[in-house]
């Protein structure tokens, strides 16, 4: 049950995100004109038109396989490996370029520390919980 729940609270603040940073209201996802150029999301996270997709994307995702223990489990396993590798490579690609305020990945997707900060948290509870074994009576 709490397998299901973290997940699809995961979900939400993705999609939550994901939603929010396709508004142009400059008091929440102000534009950020020095480094890469891509609006910050809360005023704290890089975004532009990929990210957020890709964040409705992982929360979207994560709601509908919240619906089972199993399908839980297992975006937990791909979604946290994929997030902890997203910082992992985020921060390589930022300590390559001097540890700038903001970077493109792949020259595509905006990320900064905050951002880099979300992935592996988010990333760490996802892989806990899909690692997860508390469904089970002992």
């Amino acid at each position: 049950m709490f397998i299901q729940f973290g997940v699809r609270l995961i979900g939400v603040v993705y999609l939550v995100f994901g939603v929010v940073g396709f508004l142009p209201i400059d008091l929440i996802n102000p534009i950020h004109h020095e480094g890469v150029g891509a609006r910050y999301l809360f005023r704290l996270i890089a975004v532009n038109w990929l990210h957020n997709a890709v964040h409705a994307g992982i929360g979207l995702s994560g709601l509908w396989a919240a619906q089972t223990v199993g399908r839980a489990q297992q975006w937990g396993k791909v979604c946290g490996v994929v997030l902890l590798a997203l910082f992992v490579i985020g921060m390589v690609q930022a300590f390559l370029e001097g540890l700038p305020a903001d970077q493109a990945l792949l020259g595509l997707v905006p990320l900064n520390s905050p951002g880099h900060v979300l992935h592996f948290v988010t990333g760490g509870i996802a892989l806990y919980l899909g690692l997860s074994r508390s469904h089970l009576k002992t």
